[in-house]
């Protein structure tokens, strides 16, 4: 129990840091990819026939963390960062709650005319069973607590970002 505690005391290394926003924003990618057809948004009816360029536009959410790992670039200074980490995360969370929805389909499967008591292969063929999709909102709205955590904690940024534009006026010895 204490080699746990100990291990969410300490700053994960760099890289590891890194990969971990390169990983995070490929999850989002892959989870707005895959289920791009799904997808159906609240949006006031002023907005309705913007709804697919805003739907692309979620893919937003996926560029901005894959790019920061990719790049490591450091935008500001360590307070600054950990408010931005948690602007993101309840943007993630209020998107994927209110504004993110799933489209169910509702299977057609034919029915018989007649009411014989024997089975007709064809209409068995016919009828398909159809995948559920994944609920996008909820694993976004999901996924938004990491980002969060992260800048509630702090841990999550670079040692690059630790001292981004501090003057160092003095020298030790």
């Amino acid at each position: 129990m204490f080699k746990l505690v100990e291990f969410f005391q300490k700053r994960p290394s760099d890289r590891t840091i890194l990969f971990g926003r390169m990983f995070f924003g490929l999850i989002i990618a892959i989870l707005l990819g895959l289920n791009l057809d799904n997808i159906t948004l609240h949006l006031p009816e002023t907005l309705k026939s913007y709804e697919t360029g805003i739907i692309y536009g979620l893919f937003i959410f996926a560029i901005v963390p894959f790019l920061m790992g990719a790049t490591n670039i450091c935008i500001t200074k360590r307070k600054y960062v950990k408010m931005i980490q948690i602007a993101f995360g309840f943007a993630l969370i209020l998107s994927g709650n209110l504004l993110i929805d799933t489209k169910t389909s509702v299977p057609q499967n034919p029915t018989a005319a007649t009411q014989s008591g024997s089975l007709d292969y064809g209409t068995i063929a016919q009828s398909k069973s159809s995948a559920k999709p994944i609920d996008v909102g909820f694993w976004i709205a999901l996924l938004g607590i990491l980002p969060l955590l992260a800048g509630v904690t702090g841990k999550c940024i670079t040692k690059k970002c630790l001292k981004y534009g501090e003057v160092i006026k003095k020298i030790r010895v």
